[in-house]
């Protein structure tokens, strides 16, 4: 198989599965690709890619969305992105595959057994720390998810601010991640073509589980995500152990 289409494959498939859950392009996409290249050739790639997602998304959940909420977790965030950004330049590749796998197991392994997570204080505080954690994965492997999954979680939002307030959150970050790769001039020539390769199935795989998401039975579904990503990041580990 190759990369080109690797990369065609791994987008639609993130794509239509965030689609589907409001969530996980790059928890998906990025592991595959770093797999099969580098982080770092899959971080900017990632980044840019999730960028177009994020875009397509934040169009359909304009008005879901809490402004407030949304820019006290920025606050945070833009903190943490340049500790991500400076990690990806002197940590060690292996490092960085062992704490990437960790990181999407330990928060799949929460997914599938779904804790019950008490409200937590509104205090801003909680929303900066939470940003923090955020933009440090999001500088690294372009994972901004999963502290703020389980912050919004804790928060008990409605589904559509749920979704709209993560959206929101998540464009935004892409948005300074691809600012952030484009800095350290990350983007080569065979980067921005693997990106506008992918596009298309991108935008026909969030389509697609946009439309489709009301036949799946939303646990169900979930568990089988989360237990893929569970291999991956073991998957994931293991390269980063091998000499």
């Amino acid at each position: 198989m190759t990369l080109d289409l690797i990369v065609i494959t791994t987008t639609f498939g993130a794509a239509f599965i965030h689609g589907v859950s409001g969530f996980g392009f790059a928890l998906i996409a990025m592991p595959v690709l770093s797999g099969f290249t580098s982080i770092h050739v899959a971080a900017p790639l990632v980044a840019l890619a999730t960028l177009t997602n994020n875009t397509l998304l934040s169009i359909y959940y304009r008005q879901s969305f809490d402004l407030a909420i949304v820019t006290n977790l920025l606050l945070g965030s833009i903190l943490g992105i340049p500790f991500g950004l400076l990690a990806l330049r002197y940590v060690p590749e292996a490092w960085m595959l062992v704490t990437l796998g960790s990181v999407i197991s330990a928060y799949a392994m929460y997914s599938l057994v779904r804790p019950h997570v008490n409200p937590i204080s509104k205090s801003k505080a909680w929303a900066y720390g939470a940003g923090f954690l955020s933009g440090i994965l999001n500088g690294s492997y372009n994972l901004p998810g999963p502290p703020i999954v389980v912050y919004g979680s804790s928060q008990l939002w409605p589904p559509e601010q749920f979704k709209g307030n993560l959206t929101a959150y998540f464009w935004a970050n892409a948005m300074f991640a691809v600012i952030g790769h484009s800095v350290q001039h990350r983007y080569s020539e065979s980067i921005i073509q693997q990106v506008a390769i992918a596009v298309p199935g991108l935008i026909l795989g969030l389509s697609l589980g946009v439309l489709l998401s009301r036949l799946f039975d939303p646990a169900f579904f979930r568990k089988v995500v989360n237990g893929i990503l569970t291999a991956i990041g073991v998957r994931l580990v293991i390269l980063g152990f091998q000499p």
